[in-house]
């Protein structure tokens, strides 16, 4: 009965962080960004690169915690306000074709910050079939999977290393 229930829910795009059950690995915690609604320059038609529409986003991601219990610091967690402009900014950017690849870009942009290690991404755009259907997308990528080169240089592991071995004296 719960798994029809959280499945109906997730087809509706309804996951809020209780109706998710997930084991999360020692020394890291989920934050979750949901119902994300705004408009996005997307599409492969002529009608859907005339306007932006709207597309909603969902993000869970989970974050490495430094240290054994919070502090109460805004500085020793990710920001979600963060998250939020970096969301805006790759939405009105520059026009994307396909949901696929708006969500790869919303991933890459997650897994720039340093201590996320796995972030889930769901985009749906939700006026293209007037109120029938939501279609959409999501996805898992980890820190493992990201090549170095798609991190910002500032956010690539051993990016001072790097930068110290191709330096010349």
């Amino acid at each position: 009965m719960l798994d029809a229930i959280l499945s109906a829910q997730c087809a509706r795009g309804l996951t809020t962080a209780d109706s998710r059950l997930s084991s999360i690995p020692a020394g890291l915690y989920e934050l979750f960004l949901e119902n994300v609604v705004l408009p996005c320059r997307i599409g492969v038609f002529d009608y859907e690169r005339d306007a932006p529409q709207r597309v909603r986003i969902d993000l869970l991601l989970q974050v490495r915690q430094d240290g054994a219990q919070f502090s109460d610091d805004i500085g020793d967690v990710l920001s979600y306000d963060d998250l939020l402009s970096g969301l805006k900014r790759i939405l009105m950017d520059e026009h994307t074709n396909l949901v696929e690849m708006l969500a790869e870009k919303i991933a890459r942009m997650c897994l720039a910050h340093e201590q996320v290690q796995s972030a889930r991404v769901s985009v749906a755009k939700l006026d293209i079939y007037d109120g029938v259907a939501v279609p959409g997308i999501r996805l898992e990528r980890t820190r493992d999977q990201m090549p170095s080169s798609s991190l910002p240089a500032s956010r690539r592991p051993m990016a001072l290393a790097d930068h110290l071995a191709n330096r010349r004296i």
